[in-house]
């Protein structure tokens, strides 16, 4: 059985040092999210507190999820003359010319969660995400274990941030690696948020179409599917899983409600940029990219997950008890490509 404990454990050195080098030297630093969504806000409180333990500011910029005002963010923060942007994307090109623009004033870009398109992979500073497609496998594969044969529905993130397309195309891979034989029935973005998933769960239950699992890409969209499940009285008719791993999917599962979801959590990826921004401030070399740490999460395991709380978190970091290292993780060093992805309901 998976131990998370002991991989977190596993990935432990010392990372204090990197703290005292830039607490005489403040920096200034602007922090550009996609919108306003529970996990974004999640990262930038986590980054932002570790930031200001070491002595920085941190500025934080939201884009409301509109490419143009993403790239405005970027040029207040260029213009204002920030020692470093961190930056997560609401759009994959918006990001790239983010990240062109940053590059041409000479300040170093760094995203988080969300990637630049493909062609901008190689001109971010430093690049912290999610392996979007091994959430995908992960997850395609338990259910083509646990559910062979049976149909699914995806209530899915942003189309065009990649993200979600990444996660799509791991689901389908996973599925066929374990012969799974699930077919995708549907699948609608839930834009990440509840009140949608709400909407895309509703819909999906009155097309009438045969389905027995429904994978919603994180708890935001869970929790609408759920509520819409429960209104209709069919709340234990389906298999429900979700991706992140917030604190609710954890009283989920031992409730019974949701079988599974797979980690992601916001406070790691905030976190290894913090010690990222760090370490390049420091003059320190750093690999340029890596994954955050993405267990498959059940109610066997669940009690070792990583909180999403802040508090609570930062406490675990404190007390010893989870010490989440950027240098004991393995570079990435390419970025898998993607196509648009629409609906299908």
């Amino acid at each position: 059985m998976f131990n998370l404990k002991t991989m977190l454990m596993a990935t432990t050195l010392a990372v204090a040092s990197l703290g005292s080098t830039l607490a005489a030297s403040a920096k200034d630093i602007g922090f550009v999210l996609a919108g306003p969504d529970v996990f974004y806000a999640t990262e930038a409180e986590t980054f932002t507190r570790l930031a200001k333990a070491a002595g920085n500011t941190v500025t934080v910029a939201n884009s409301e999820y509109s490419p143009s005002k993403e790239l405005a963010n970027v040029e207040d923060f260029i213009a204002r003359k920030v020692d470093a942007i961190v930056i997560l994307t609401s759009k994959a090109e918006a990001g790239t010319e983010a990240a062109k623009r940053a590059k041409e004033a000479g300040i170093p870009i760094f995203f988080v969660s969300a990637l630049p398109s493909p062609g901008g992979y190689d001109i971010p500073t430093g690049i912290v995400s999610g392996d979007w497609v091994g959430m995908g496998k992960t997850i395609g594969s338990y259910i083509g274990t646990h559910q062979p044969g049976e149909g699914v529905v995806l209530l899915e993130g942003v189309y065009g941030q990649g993200t979600t397309e990444l996660i799509h195309q791991g689901f389908l891979d996973g599925v066929a690696a374990v012969n799974g034989g699930n077919k995708v029935v549907m699948n609608a973005s839930g834009n990440w948020n509840r009140q949608d998933g709400l909407k895309v769960m509703q819909d999906f239950l009155a097309a009438n179409k045969p389905f027995k699992v429904v994978y919603a890409m994180n708890e935001e969209m869970a929790a609408g599917a759920i509520q819409a499940i429960t209104e209709a009285g069919k709340l234990g008719q389906f298999t429900i899983y979700s991706s992140n791993g917030k604190e609710i999917g954890w009283k989920w599962m031992k409730d019974g409600v949701m079988a599974g979801t797979v980690a992601n959590p916001p406070t790691l990826e905030g976190d290894f940029v913090f010690q990222m921004v760090q370490a390049y401030f420091a003059g320190k070399p750093y690999p340029r990219h890596v994954y955050n740490i993405q267990p498959m999460l059940t109610k066997d395991n669940v009690d070792g997950a990583v909180p999403w709380n802040v508090d609570n978190y930062l406490a675990k970091k404190a007390n010893g008890s989870l010490v989440i290292d950027l240098f004991a993780q393995k570079p990435v060093n390419g970025m898998a490509a993607w196509k648009p992805l629409g609906n299908s309901n």
